[in-house]
């Protein structure tokens, strides 16, 4: 299994927060997300491990799991979350 080690560069991190904030479109996929990426480090890991095994087991795209899997790393966690917040208010005020 590929670790965060291979999402440092930063082509790789925007090619991962472009794929979640295609996932976030489906409102089950967002709030699962977000309240995984709201967590601290050790919970965030078990639930993330418990999630990607059951898309592994589902065949779900590798390239999912893969992006996924990134989010292990604490620092790009961070990131994704703040983007991702980020994003959800600038669609927020746009639809005002």
């Amino acid at each position: 299994m590929r670790t965060a080690d291979s999402c440092k560069t930063e082509a790789e991190f925007e090619s991962l927060v472009t794929l979640l904030k295609a996932l976030l479109n489906d409102s089950v996929i967002n709030n699962k997300l977000t309240n995984i990426l709201k967590m601290d480090s050790y919970p965030r890991h078990i639930v993330l491990s418990n999630w990607l095994e059951q898309l592994r087991r589902n065949k779900a795209p590798e390239k999912l799991t893969l992006t996924l899997a990134c989010l292990f790393d604490d620092t790009i966690a961070k990131k994704v979350y703040v983007l991702i917040n980020k994003s959800k208010s600038n669609k927020n005020n746009f639809n005002r």
